[in-house]
């Protein structure tokens, strides 16, 4: 029964890894965007306006990554979850069948 600890072993770190994943991006995003709108006086006009063009482009898909890493978390966290309630009912159940069995 060593798969029935190991696989929510393995779930449990890649739900920490998604979990980290989604801190990072969040992190990257919000430092990128305060880096963004202060950037020197020199950048403006067309340059500074394709370069917020592009940044808003990149601000959305990293805000697409951290939602999928979110929804990702959740549905690893589910399976770890879901495999550990299975596991332990069918100790249970494999338990109480051995018993009666003498």
């Amino acid at each position: 029964m060593s798969e029935v600890t190991s696989v929510p072993a393995e779930l449990g770190s890649l739900v920490e890894s998604i979990k980290e994943l989604g801190e990072y991006c969040t992190a990257l995003k919000d430092g990128a965007g305060g880096f963004a709108y202060m950037l020197p006086n020199d950048w403006q006009g067309p340059a500074m306006g394709a370069f917020i063009g592009a940044f808003a482009a990149w601000e959305t898909g990293a805000e697409e990554l951290i939602q999928a890493a979110a929804a990702l978390f959740d549905q690893a966290d589910l399976a770890k979850k879901t495999y550990e309630s299975t596991g332990e009912a069918l100790t249970i159940a494999w338990n109480d069948f051995s018993s009666q069995l003498g």
